[in-house]
């Protein structure tokens, strides 16, 4: 993958040690680390779990609880779940520790720069850096449970590991990018999308430089095979180390898609843990992780964007534009300025901009729904290019400074400051100040508009100081598509997916199972004219819905000597997704001497 123009262009290691460079790029990418982690970790906890937060992180819990998991597609890969199981038994359950691993590895992701420092100018180093640490859809996203963050920045690490194997011939980064690699694949199915793209990505370096040898008296047919035959015999002097890597790709693999207690969920599949007890199951288990679940996989996400082209892609292109326009504008400069203003084209420029381009393009096809959050597999490949758009800006500034060219200069300074002002200002409004506004595009619906924390840290207090149930759902209506309170059977909530009534509770579930609380429902209102729970959950009325169906209506004549609060479990009412909530709390239940949330 190395060229001479690119050799050139980066200083060899013995000499940056020499001239003391290397350390200081180190030190400046290891401060905007040390700044990435603190703007993750800022009020962390703060804002109330997103629907897919909270679903995701009750699985985790019941895991904890007790240690039982086979793969299931719709809580997508086992990392998390696993993870954050373990962490929540040493530290306990929270909302900030539910993100702490997301923020945690979101915010060490400007370290992966320096993967690309023999390949990228000092300055395209850092710049890099900045852009993984500030960019406001990574930002955002870094403090938010879902995979997408880690899929991504495991891919760039594993990208980056490779890399400096091929340049370094050192087997140990062969083994790091493998294992970043196959961490990858155990955070998010769509794993698979990303060495299609490398493959395409590596096809179009090929073929440049099949345009820059040209074939002359050879031919083409000759030149190719020359190609092929010094690949081949790369390929051969690293075969054990090759095949080394393999075994290690699949014992990651399986160690986390292997199920785990699996009696304890009533399946007959064998576990990791019996397995480890009894060889002879080691090969049913090696197949229920790997083709159990290929299978699972296939049947929940292999259908792909059923809709249009365009239905998906405007979603998409709203988020970039709100998020990462800067960062894709800069991508765009770099790109074409490496390509065509020296003598040749870097490889990892050009490699990652295909990379970015191909995501963009692709996206829309594969994604079922054009979540926001789709969007970061397409802003970490850019943020290659983007970095040398970014320092050659800054060094055209630095030059211009030099010269004496004042306007050059001031041109510089003032599209780094508005750049810098648009990317800070995006960033602080959408992570701290509107982090839950219907306002701010890279909200996805999911999430509550509603600071109910307040709300949350009553029931925690009464759940601590009752005896008995402690929250009572109420409503039923098999006639109405909306969503029902009410679970027939309560047991069917042990493992995903959980049975009636379960989502209809998100975010309130994953609350429910850290606080501890006794939970039970009914259909009937007239069935709380009596003794009945502290608090009392039921669905609110939306103006956006003219069917009839079971909501707090029917119980307000029940309800004397309860508070009553109005929460939004989504972003607003749409149709007859409900999203008003009406929580009634018997305040003199609440313990005043219990621990507030």
């Amino acid at each position: 993958m190395a060229s001479k123009t690119e050799t050139s262009r980066s200083t060899p290691d013995v000499a940056e040690t020499l001239t003391g460079f290397a350390s200081r790029t180190q030190l400046v990418v290891v401060g905007i680390t040390a700044v990435a982690l603190l703007a993750r970790f800022v009020n962390l906890g703060a804002r109330v779990a997103h629907q897919d937060e909270a679903r995701v992180a009750y699985w985790a819990y019941r895991f904890m609880e007790n240690g039982a998991y086979e793969y299931r597609p719709i809580v997508h890969g086992p990392f998390l779940t696993i993870v954050n199981g373990h962490l929540f038994e040493l530290f306990g359950a929270s909302d900030f520790t539910m993100r702490f691993v997301v923020a945690l590895l979101g915010g060490l992701l400007p370290l992966s720069a320096l993967l690309f420092r023999q390949r990228l100018r000092d300055s395209e180093t850092v710049a890099m850096a900045l852009l993984l640490a500030f960019n406001p859809i990574l930002l955002y996203y870094s403090r938010f449970y879902r995979n997408d963050v880690l899929l991504a920045g495991f891919m760039l690490v594993a990208f980056g590991f490779l890399v400096r194997a091929y340049d370094h011939q050192r087997p140990a980064f062969l083994y790091a990018g493998v294992a970043a690699f196959a961490l990858a694949f155990t955070t998010k199915e769509n794993a698979l999308v990303y060495p299609v793209c490398w493959l395409g990505a590596l096809a179009l370096l090929w073929d440049h430089r099949l345009f820059v040898d040209r074939a002359g008296e050879r031919g083409l047919l000759g030149v190719v095979w020359d190609r092929l035959a010094v690949t081949a015999r790369g390929l051969a002097d690293w075969w054990p180390h090759l095949a080394l890597a393999v075994f290690e790709f699949f014992a990651i693999f399986v160690f986390f898609y292997a199920p785990r207690n699996t009696d304890r969920l009533g399946t007959d599949v064998p576990g990791l843990y019996e397995a480890l007890g009894n060889p002879t199951l080691l090969p049913a288990v090696i197949d229920e992780a790997v083709f159990g679940s290929w299978n699972e996989f296939v049947g929940q996400w292999g259908g792909g964007n059923e809709g249009s082209y365009l239905s998906a892609l405007k979603p998409l292109m709203a988020v970039l534009e709100a998020g990462a326009i800067a960062l894709v504008a800069l991508a765009v400069v770099g790109f074409v300025v490496d390509r065509y203003a020296d003598d040749l084209p870097r490889d990892v420029v050009s490699f990652a901009g295909y990379w970015g381009l191909a995501s963009v393009l692709g996206y829309p096809v594969i994604v079922d729904n054009p979540f926001p959050w789709e969007t970061i597999h397409m802003i970490v490949p850019l943020v290659v290019p983007a970095a040398v758009g970014l320092a050659l800006i800054g060094r055209l500034g630095v030059e211009s400074v030099a010269d004496g060219d004042a306007v050059s200069a001031t041109a510089a300074a003032l599209v780094l400051l508005l750049v810098a002002g648009q990317v800070g200002a995006t960033a602080v409004n959408t992570s701290y100040v509107n982090s839950q506004s219907a306002d701010n595009e890279l909200v996805q619906y999911a999430q509550s508009s509603s600071e109910m924390k307040p709300v949350l840290r009553q029931i925690k207090q009464v759940a601590q100081s009752n005896e008995g149930i402690d929250v009572m759902y109420y409503g039923d209506d098999p006639g109405f598509d909306g969503d029902n309170l009410h679970a027939p059977n309560p047991d069917s909530h042990a493992a995903p997916p959980a049975g009636d009534g379960w989502f209809a509770r998100l975010p309130f579930a994953w609350y429910m199972e850290l606080y501890g609380a006794e939970t039970d429902s009914v259909k009937r209102a007239e069935l709380l004219q009596g003794d009945k729970p502290p608090v009392v959950i039921a669905l609110g009325d939306a103006d956006s819905c003219s069917k009839q169906y079971d909501s707090a209506a029917d119980i307000d004549q029940y309800m004397s000597g309860y508070e009553r609060y109005e929460v939004q479990r989504y972003l607003h009412d749409s149709g007859c997704v409900i999203s008003s909530t009406v929580i009634y709390i018997d305040e003199s239940a609440i313990d005043g001497n219990a621990t507030a949330a």
